[in-house]
C-alpha cells in the first residue's frame, strides 16, 4: 500500500516545478518573486561579465595556500602577457607569497615588479585583496606606459637635454644629500672643457655641441661605474664619487687624459681639451660648498696650463711680457718643469699638486719684475743693502699673485720658494717639511739649473759639479730625500 501510495503522489522535482511551472508544480504560490529574483541574479551576472571585461587588469586569483590560477578566461590583448606571468616561477612565487600575507593579515596590499617579455620591460602592479569566500583575487595592473612617461618627466627635470646627463639643480640636490652627514671617501670632480667659445666662433655652435656630446661620453664612460656626473654649466661638468680611494680619484683623471689624447688622434680635427680639479674628504661630516669650491680652484689652476684656454692665454702672455724685461728665459722654465715634473710623480705627488708645482716652475720669480736693473742684472757681488732689496722680490711676487685672479693659488709658494731645510732661507725661516712640498723641489732644480746656465753674476758649470754642489748641500739647504730623487734622475737623463 505504501509502495502504491508513493508512486501516485511522488513529484517531479524539476526547475519548472520549483519555481512555480506547470500544473504539478508545488510552489506555485512563489512563482512571481521567484521569477524576479532569477531575473536579477541573471542581471547581476552580466553586469559582472561586462565589468570583467572592460577592466584592463589581469585577473587572477588564489586560494588560502597560494596557488594560484586565472580568475576567467578570455582572450583579451592581456591574455598572452597573462601566459608570461603564470610560467615566469620567480614571479608567481612573490604572488604566492604575497597573498599568504594577506590571508594572515587579512589587509589590503600592492606589490610592484616589473617583468621583461621578448626583450621588452613590463611594468605591473599587484593589488591584493580577500573575498569573504576565502580567496585572495589579485588584480595586475600594466603600468608601463605610466612609469615609461614618468622616466620621460623624470629626465626632462633631472637631465640635461643635450648630452642626457644629469642637470646643475640634480647636482645641487646631491650634493645636499651629503652636505653636513657622516660620510667617508666624497670626492667632488670639476671638470672644464677648454676653448669653447673659440669652436662656437669659428666652426658654428653645431661642432661645439657635437665636442660637448663626445666630451660627455668619455667623462661617462670614464666615471659612469663609480658616481654621479652633472652638466653643470655650457662646458662645465660635475662628478660626486662615493666610497672612491683617492688614489683611485687620481687614476681616474689619468684615464680622462687618456681618452681625450684618444680621441684627438682619432677623430678628424679632434681639439678637444678638458682641464680638471678635485677634492677629498677622508671621514668625518662633509661640507660639500667647500669641497666642491677646492676642486672648482684647482681646476681653474689646472686650466692656467691648458694652452687653448683664455687663462692659458694668460700664462702665456704674462711668460712673454717676463722674458722680454729678461726676468725669466723661456728655456729656464722649460728645463725645470720636466725635471720638477719627474720629481713629483716619483712622490706621487696629487694632480693639483703637481699643477700648482709647474704654475710655480713658471712664477716663482715674478717679483723681481720690483727689483731694480742695476741689481737684477749686476755682475758683481751685491751688497748687503742690495741684497735685502733682492730678498723682497719673494714678497713683491706674493702681492702680484694675490691681485691676479689666475695665480693667486700659488702666492704662498712664491712667498717661500727660497726657505731652505735647515731654517737659513728667506722670508719666514721655514724648516724642513713645514716648507711646502713644491718648494722643496723647486729649490733643488732652480740651484741645478741657475748653476749649469750663464748668469750675469756667473759662468756655467758642468752638470757633473753642479750634481755634487747639491748633494753636499743635502740636509742643509735641500731636502734630503729629494736630493736622493734628483740624483737619481738626473743619471737616468744621462746628464752626469
Amino acid at each position: 500500500m505504501e509502495e502504491v501510495y508513493g508512486k501516485k503522489n511522488k513529484k517531479n522535482f524539476s526547475r519548472d516545478s520549483i519555481i512555480g511551472l506547470g500544473e504539478d508544480s508545488f510552489r506555485k504560490n512563489y512563482y512571481p518573486e521567484l521569477q524576479d529574483k532569477i531575473h536579477d541574479l541573471e542581471k547581476i551576472n552580466a553586469r559582472n561579465k561586462a565589468i570583467i571585461s572592460t577592466i584592463p587588469d589581469i585577473l587572477l586569483v588564489s586560494d588560502l595556500d597560494g596557488n594560484i590560477s586565472p580568475f576567467t578566461a578570455d582572450s583579451r590583448t592581456e591574455d598572452e602577457i597573462k601566459k608570461q606571468f603564470l610560467c615566469n616561477h620567480e614571479i608567481m612565487e612573490t604572488l604566492s607569497l604575497a597573498a599568504r600575507q594577506v590571508q594572515l593579515s587579512n589587509s589590503f596590499y600592492i606589490e610592484e615588479m616589473k617583468m621583461e617579455i621578448d626583450e621588452q620591460i613590463f611594468y605591473f602592479e599587484a593589488r591584493f585583496h580577500q573575498s569573504e569566500s576565502n580567496e585572495i583575487l589579485i588584480m595586475l595592473r600594466n603600468m608601463t606606459e605610466r612609469i615609461i612617461m614618468e622616466h620621460r618627466l623624470r629626465d626632462l627635470v633631472e637631465r640635461d637635454n643635450l648630452t642626457n646627463l644629469y642637470n646643475r639643480r640634480c647636482f645641487e640636490e646631491t650634493m645636499n644629500k651629503y652636505n653636513g652627514k657622516e660620510a667617508e671617501k666624497i670626492t667632488a670632480i670639476s671638470i672644464d672643457l677648454n676653448g669653447l667659445k673659440f669652436i662656437n666662433d669659428t666652426l658654428g655652435h653645431i661642432a661645439g655641441d657635437r665636442i660637448i656630446i663626445d666630451c660627455a661620453k668619455i667623462i661617462r664612460e670614464v666615471f659612469g661605474d663609480y658616481g654621479h656626473i652633472s652638466r653643470i654649466g655650457g662646458d662645465e661638468f660635475g662628478v660626486i664619487l662615493e666610497r672612491v680611494e683617492e688614489e683611485q680619484v687620481e687614476r681616474l683623471l689619468n684615464a680622462l687624459s687618456i681618452r681625450v689624447e684618444q680621441y684627438n688622434l682619432t677623430v678628424p680635427n679632434g681639439n678637444m681639451s678638458v682641464a680638471y680639479g678635485y677634492s677629498h674628504h677622508t671621514t668625518g661630516l662633509v661640507n660639500m660648498e667647500y669641497l666642491f669650491q677646492v676642486a672648482d680652484n684647482n681646476m681653474y689652476q689646472n686650466k692656467l696650463l691648458k694652452k687653448e684656454s683664455t687663462r692659458g692665454t694668460f700664462v702665456k702672455t704674462l711668460m712673454k711680457a717676463l722674458e722680454a724685461k729678461d726676468y725669466v728665459s723661456e728655456g729656464h722654465v722649460v728645463r725645470m718643469e720636466k725635471l720638477a715634473a719627474l720629481i713629483g710623480e716619483a712622490l706621487f705627488l696629487h694632480q693639483d699638486q703637481m699643477d700648482r708645482l709647474v704654475l710655480l716652475t713658471k712664477f716663482h720669480d715674478i717679483g723681481k719684475i720690483g727689483i731694480p736693473d742695476s741689481i737684477l742684472k749686476k755682475p758683481a757681488k751685491l751688497t748687503e743693502d742690495e741684497w735685502k732689496v733682492m730678498k723682497t722680490h719673494t714678497s713683491i711676487g706674493e702681492r702680484i699673485a694675490l691681485e691676479s685672479m689666475e695665480i693667486k693659488d700659488i702666492a704662498p709658494l712664491i712667498l717661500h720658494h727660497h726657505e731652505k731645510w735647515d731654517g737659513t732661507g728667506y722670508p719666514s725661516g721655514l724648516a724642513k717639511e713645514d716648507i711646502p712640498i713644491e718648494c722643496r723641489i723647486l729649490a733643488v732644480v732652480d740651484s741645478f739649473d741657475a748653476m749649469t746656465n750663464d748668469r750675469p753674476y756667473h759662468k756655467a758649470m758642468h752638470e757633473t759639479e753642479a750634481a755634487k754642489e747639491i748633494l753636499a748641500c743635502s740636509g742643509t739647504f735641500y731636502d734630503p730625500k729629494l736630493v736622493d730623487i734628483f740624483y737619481g734622475i738626473v743619471k737616468e737623463l744621462n746628464l752626469i
